[in-house]
């Protein structure tokens, strides 16, 4: 059984990734976001088209353990848990590293060969959330972020999560800042797209 997801190119050329359990999600397209599912917002409310997947997404962002354990089981059914690579994060909109639900997630997916680098990526500058009116500039992002430990992924291949991607401006930004510090590839995952409403 594969894993579905919802944006995967598949690349015709076979990288070294080593991330994913079924060897055919090893050949990635390295600039695609892969997501598990379609966020619909709230909206007060008044959105028809939130459903149980939207509410899971809900219950990581306000930190309850039934979506973190829901999605640690998910990843962990489509993640290797044998080979060596590091899990880092994309932090909340506000300064430092910030408890998260999807910090919470990668803490737990974490062993000895999935190496914990949830602090690597630091906000310097708190900016507003995307599906709050916040901007898609990914230079405004980039300035944003910070890296306090480049040894942690020098030469090494990396997950990097989100819990939910609207633009995908802050994955691609934190996927240039781990590539200047040094690492061998970056894989970009979010929980889920936003799909924003008419």
């Amino acid at each position: 059984m594969h894993a579905v997801y919802g944006d995967i190119t598949m690349n015709k050329e076979t990288t070294n990734c080593q991330i994913f359990r079924d060897p055919e999600n090893n050949t990635v397209a390295l600039q695609e976001i892969f997501n598990l599912g379609i966020y619909h917002p709230w909206q007060d409310g008044h959105n028809p088209n939130f459903d149980e997947f939207s509410r899971v997404i809900l219950d990581v962002k306000d930190q309850h353990i039934q979506g973190i354990n829901y999605f640690v089981n998910r990843l962990r059914s489509v993640l290797s848990g044998n080979d060596e690579y590091v899990i880092c994060i994309i932090p909340t909109h506000a300064v430092g590293t910030e408890p998260s639900g999807i910090r919470t997630i990668a803490k737990q997916l974490c062993s000895h060969q999935v190496t914990d680098g949830t602090d690597v990526i630091s906000r310097a500058l708190e900016i507003p959330e995307k599906t709050m009116g916040g901007s898609g500039d990914i230079q405004l992002e980039i300035e944003s972020l910070t890296v306090l430990n480049e040894n942690a992924v020098r030469g090494r291949q990396v997950l990097l999560l989100d819990d939910v991607t609207t633009t995908g401006t802050s994955l691609k930004a934190g996927k240039h800042l781990i590539e200047q510090a040094g690492a061998e590839l970056v894989v970009l995952l979010a929980l889920a797209k936003t799909q924003m409403e008419q």
